[in-house]
């Protein structure tokens, strides 16, 4: 409490929507809602969070994308039996769910972290370096462990710190929480392990070297391949993407 009395709690940057999806994620995790149960209505759960109808649908979209609920015509929404693992067909269906937030999001990556990669190349202590050669080392030793989504967003975020500059570094972390989303989706498809391993060595080697527009071109090309994954993953379901697309040379 300052002298005034006057109190400042911290603010929370939490959408009402994804407060809601991992609330009822929670209850059918823990089993209070059970496969084949049906959920209250959009009314009844606004009612219930005290919340808008519209937060209450984006909650509920975010829950479908995973798997977790099936809308049944005139009938509502239900908690979907735990289907066996599919990658493929989870990323497939992740990326059907909203594609131009999606590639919307892909894009502001490729503007913040090209970036930031050609800045840490320029600002990065040998220390840093060394401890990115470390950080992709450990991404590598991950696959299988369940632990590739945490050292890939280890690896990234010491990119950002190298780069010295807080208001890209503040840019990046608007994105946080949807970005380990989107790592959870990419990084379970089968061949992913190999290749984020590979797009890291590139630009840690770029670093190394001290050239900016290597790292930048490493990183462009590290992220590209998951937009070029999303584009592939809407055509091979007879779909278009939600937005006109960038040309490969237009990141680079």
């Amino acid at each position: 409490m300052r002298p005034n009395g006057l109190v400042l709690n911290p603010v929370s940057t939490e959408r009402v929507s994804d407060v809601i999806a991992d609330r009822l994620t929670a209850a059918i995790r823990d089993g209070t809602l059970q496969p084949g149960d049906r959920l209250p209505t959009e009314a009844e759960l606004a009612r219930d969070f005290q919340v808008g109808r519209t937060s209450v649908r984006e909650g509920l979209q975010k829950l479908r994308a995973h798997g977790l609920i099936e809308s049944r015509k005139g009938l509502g929404a239900f908690v979907r039996a735990a289907p066996a693992s599919d990658p493929l067909a989870d990323f497939a269906r992740w990326t059907a769910s909203d594609p131009a937030a999606i590639e919307q999001l892909v894009e502001a990556r490729v503007a913040l972290e090209t970036l930031a990669a050609a800045l840490a190349a320029l600002r990065a202590t040998d220390a840093e370096v060394d401890e990115l050669e470390r950080l992709n080392a450990a991404h590598r030793n991950a696959e299988g462990t369940g632990d590739l989504v945490t050292t890939d967003q280890a690896f990234h975020a010491a990119i950002m710190a190298a780069a010295r500059n807080r208001f890209v570094s503040g840019a990046y972390e608007v994105l946080i929480h949807e970005l380990t989303d989107f790592r959870e989706k990419t990084l379970a498809l089968p061949w992913a392990s190999d290749r984020s391993v590979r797009g890291h060595e590139a630009i840690v080697r770029a670093v190394r070297g001290r050239e900016p527009i290597e790292a930048r071109k490493a990183m462009a090309e590290h992220l590209w391949v998951l937009y070029s994954e999303i584009e592939q993953a809407a055509a091979a379901e007879g779909r278009p993407p939600g937005l006109p697309l960038l040309p490969r040379e237009a990141i680079s």
